[in-house]
């Protein structure tokens, strides 16, 4: 992908996308595939906001069946299975763990075999959608005390323990990669994709939206692009752009935002994940006592989320505090003493922002909603040209886009053509078996790269691996390591600069690699990244420290009170 400013100022564009988060990069894939002339802009680095922070989970809705959403359930198993589909390489399923309690009636195995019973029908056919045998969501299972202490050891601290459920949700190696494979295909498929182009203002007719003025957020400078249809899928920053317009309105409007925020830590259990009850209530008709969290095995460390904090500042300034931490920490302990964490176990957090349209916003209640909004204004402003698209979560985005690009479609006047995204690889996804190719790539380059390194490699990048060893066979110095504990190669700071947009340290080390996202991997690797950027980009001196110290500046943090981070 390259950035192309030429074409955005001179090209009228039949739909111009703002916001390179999961909805938007989904919306401009599906309206590339149809065949439209497509442009989409984000302000800062594509999946940089709250497609980030997440629990990296595509799941399977069983999560609605407290409020009784069961469409809303049925709609995110097949959303599932139509990732495995499209994006084989991205994701994989990892065993959950529900504990069972002989203490509580709403807890104990036989409510939990009902409530699996239920979503077990409910979720009906969609393995049978799924091509590769192997990416079919495995049999949940239930397990007695003794049986599910050997596979959790650290479970037996839980009180009234009388066994657990075991059931398969499919989960992301990288949520930032799987917004930025949408971004590709839709680039693969001539659609005009750029970062760091901020929406300044709209291009405004008599009732009607005609394009917007931009910004160049590197060199300052503005300049117009013209577009029949402007979509907002900007996230949080929605309200303030419609606001631009003689404040267009949602269908239920945002009271207020939540921030979630996920610790990675020491990992605690190197296989399965679990589900756990904490004190905070969930709005719902049923529940298990409370909201819950999950500490979910990813890339040898744990992921431990959500926890959240209401939130009121500016937009662009989320982050983690001690203090959240330290009170996440807690919580955690609390509720699963086996975990023994402490603060020299935390390697990373990262949190972001989720959209509350309830009336009143309560500190000790979950009231995330997991509810998409399509709204067309010239229906209900009247002000042609412009749709607003509040995506909710990662595992709908597609879906949401599906309906949006509909809308578009209908918007346009243009002949229907469909949605395809349900059945169109991916860009690098294109993958019918995916154990063979891993076998296959293995038995490929196993006498030049280590067998751990070229399944990282394929589970970020797919059919690419054959280009990115490519590349190593003609420079050899592409295929080291970029730091012993990490299992990035140069070639991929090389790729991300030169394939994928990469314009800053920050854009590598955290969303194209993800390298940072695990913890600090240390000054010698962000050196060395920083200087094949400035390299690549033509970088001075200046402007090669600057980078360093702003990824030094996203640790700032730990650096302050975690020695792992010193």
């Amino acid at each position: 992908m390259i950035r192309n400013h030429k074409e955005l100022k001179i090209k009228t564009f039949d739909v111009l996308i703002i916001g390179g988060g999961i909805t938007g990069a989904c919306i401009a894939h599906d309206a590339a595939l149809r065949g439209f002339k497509v442009a989409l802009i984000e302000k800062a680095d594509f999946g940089g906001y709250t497609s980030s922070a997440s629990s990296k989970l595509i799941h399977g809705g069983i999560r609605y069946l407290p409020k009784l959403q069961f469409l809303k359930v049925r709609e995110s198993a097949k959303e599932r299975a139509i990732f495995q589909n499209v994006a084989p390489h991205l994701t994989y399923y990892i065993p959950f763990i529900v504990p069972t309690s002989d203490k509580s009636l709403i807890k104990g195995k036989p409510a939990l075999k009902v409530a699996l019973g239920i979503y077990k029908m409910i979720c009906a056919g969609f393995n049978h959608i799924i091509r590769d045998e192997k990416k079919k969501v495995p049999a949940a299972s239930f397990y007695s005390r003794h049986e599910i202490i050997k596979k959790f050891p650290e479970i037996r601290s839980l009180q009234g323990l009388s066994g657990g459920q075991v059931f398969f949700e499919s989960h992301m190696m990288s949520s930032e990669r799987m917004t930025l494979a949408f971004l590709k295909t839709a680039y693969h498929n001539s659609a005009n994709i750029s970062n760091y182009l901020r929406a300044e203002t709209f291009i405004e007719g008599k009732n009607r939206i005609s394009g917007l003025t931009v910004r160049d957020q590197f060199t300052g400078n503005t300049f117009e692009i013209s577009a029949k249809v402007i979509v907002n899928a900007a996230g949080p920053f929605i309200p303030m752009l419609n606001r631009k317009l003689n404040n267009l309105r949602l269908k239920k409007e945002i009271t207020g935002f939540s921030k979630g925020i996920h610790i990675v830590t020491r990992p605690i259990n190197k296989t399965y994940a679990i589900a756990l009850v904490t004190p905070k209530k969930i709005e719902g008709f049923i529940n298990r006592g409370g909201r819950h969290f999950f500490i979910i095995p990813w890339r040898d460390h744990s992921l431990i989320g959500t926890m959240n904090f209401p939130f009121d500042t500016h937009l662009d300034h989320v982050a983690v505090t001690k203090g959240e931490i330290l009170k996440f920490l807690e919580e955690v302990n609390e509720v699963f003493p086996g975990a023994h964490l402490t603060q020299s176990d935390v390697r990373y957090a990262f949190a972001g922002l989720y959209p509350i349209t309830s009336k009143v916003i309560q500190s000790d209640t979950y009231q995330g909603t997991g509810e998409y909004q399509i709204i067309d204004h010239a229906s209900s402003d009247g002000i042609e040209g412009i749709v607003t698209v509040l995506g909710a979560k990662f595992t709908t985005a597609r879906k949401v886009s599906e309906k949006a690009s509909d809308l578009i479609e209908k918007k346009l006047a243009v002949p229907k053509k469909g949605c395809r995204t349900h059945i169109e690889p991916l860009l690098e996804g294109n993958i019918l078996d995916f154990n063979r190719f891993i076998r296959e790539k293995k038995e490929m380059y196993g006498a030049a790269i280590a067998p751990e390194i070229i399944e990282n490699l394929i589970f970020n990048y797919g059919t690419g691996i054959d280009f990115l060893l490519r590349l190593i066979s003609q420079n050899d110095t592409l295929g080291r390591k970029l730091c012993p504990d990490r299992k990035t190669l140069e070639v991929e700071v090389w790729n991300a600069v030169r394939h994928e947009m990469a314009l800053t340290l920050e854009d590598v080390i955290f969303r194209r690699t993800g390298m940072g996202t695990i913890g600090h991997p240390g000054g010698q690797a962000i050196t060395r990244a920083a200087e094949i950027m400035a390299e690549l980009l033509n970088w001075d001196r200046d402007r090669c420290d600057s980078e360093i110290q702003r990824v030094n500046e996203h640790f700032r943090l730990f650096n302050q009170w975690n020695e792992n981070f010193s």
